[in-house]
């Protein structure tokens, strides 16, 4: 009987997906959800605010920002597999020399995201209750906000604040989820194939209306595809050496790339209810082309700031175009002009609400350094005796 050969080392190999890429990747999703919100959803642009099409008669805004929902699905995709990738068995043995509970790494990556989240939540909290019980009683868009203040909504529960972060009650459940995913990836056969299962029962909940009062179980279900299907690459990556070096291809990527885009343009044109789910199910092949393009280009530094700052960006951007200005998001009223100045002044906003958090997290743990009698930097020898 021939004796099974385990793989060389995972860190020994060049990813697809390299940490480089992954932020430009992310970064891309970025502008993709912006192009979005801001002209796939004609009914959330309230008169008199408007934009000019760069093409007079000929949507086109609208049909590509249509393509815009894709943002999801790569950002899911990017975080089952760099989290397979950071947190696999493989990974943490072979290449850090060390290994920790991957529960505890799930429920310290979880907490990390619920304290940016709960920052924002506050921050949302005390502008929606600023404008909407002192300078604005009347706007009805305050008012709205106001019915939807509650506090389980502050972990993410129930109904959201705003209807666009309906998305961290489903990454945080992904996130707290991993450790089961990571065992299941194992067997990326199997993985994929109960992904797809959840995924038909997910639709079947949501066309039904079955969810549970306080968690959208339909949300999870739909959604945990792109998460599996980065796992699922993550996995097969790490033992077949070739995967990386044939996908990275330029007639691979060419290859993706049409029929990707063949398979949404007849999707928008035959049934185009069922574009979202189009876009879930096809979402590897947008990442090879989107991969091909990220990791061909010449390094841009913004792009990668955006990537590195999408979940605040995220959380900010609808306050903007939405809620409470889009009146002067929407001012410009040229197409591409409106897309600038919406990501600018997200920019600016987030480079603010960033700098304030830092601060306010150095001052705690300054604070919590003077209240145990252990100053930043040094060690209490009598716990680390020499």
């Amino acid at each position: 009987m021939e004796r099974e050969t385990k793989p060389p080392p995972p860190c020994d190999r060049r990813p697809l997906i390299a940490p480089r890429t992954a932020l430009a990747l992310k970064g891309i999703a970025i502008l993709l959800m912006l192009a979005h919100h801001l002209f796939a959803l004609p009914t959330l642009i309230r008169a008199p605010n408007h934009y000019v099409p760069l093409v007079p008669g000929l949507p086109l805004e609208y049909e590509l920002a249509r393509l815009g929902k894709i943002c999801v699905p790569i950002f899911l995709f990017l975080s089952g597999y760099g989290l397979a990738r950071r947190h696999g068995e493989a990974d943490a043995v072979a290449c850090s020399g060390r290994s920790r509970s991957i529960w505890r790494q799930a429920w310290q990556r979880a907490g990390r995201f619920l304290a940016t989240y709960a920052y924002y939540f506050t921050l949302a909290a005390a502008l929606v209750l600023l404008v909407g019980a002192m300078l604005v009683p009347s706007d009805p868009q305050a008012l709205a906000l106001l019915h939807r203040l509650r506090a389980p909504a502050l972990l993410t529960l129930g109904r959201p604040l705003v209807y666009e972060w309906w998305f961290a009650q489903t990454y945080l459940a992904l996130v707290l989820l991993l450790p089961l995913a990571l065992h299941l990836a194992r067997r990326p056969a199997l993985l994929l194939g109960l992904a797809l299962l959840a995924f038909a029962l997910g639709a079947l909940l949501d066309a039904a209306h079955l969810n549970p009062p306080l968690f959208s179980l339909s949300n999870l279900l739909v959604w945990q595809l792109p998460f599996s299907f980065g796992l699922a690459f993550a996995r097969h990556e790490a033992v077949d050496r070739d995967l990386s070096a044939w996908l990275a291809q330029r007639r691979v990527a060419v290859f993706a790339a049409g029929l990707a885009l063949l398979g949404a343009a007849a999707m928008e044109l035959l049934l185009p209810s069922a574009l979202t789910p189009y876009l879930i199910l096809a979402a590897p092949l947008f990442l090879v082309m989107l991969v091909h393009f990220a990791g061909s280009s010449p390094d841009r530094p913004w792009l990668a700031w955006l990537g590195r700052h999408s979940l605040p960006i995220w959380l900010v951007h609808p306050f903007l175009c939405t809620y409470f200005a889009q009146g002067w998001i929407y001012a410009p009223r040229l197409s591409l002009l409106v897309f600038a100045s919406l990501l600018a002044q997200t920019a600016l906003l987030v480079l603010a609400f960033e700098a304030l958090r830092h601060a306010i997290w150095r001052a705690a743990s300054r604070m919590a350094a003077s209240l145990t009698g252990v100053l930043p930097g040094r060690q209490d020898r009598s716990v680390h005796p020499r």
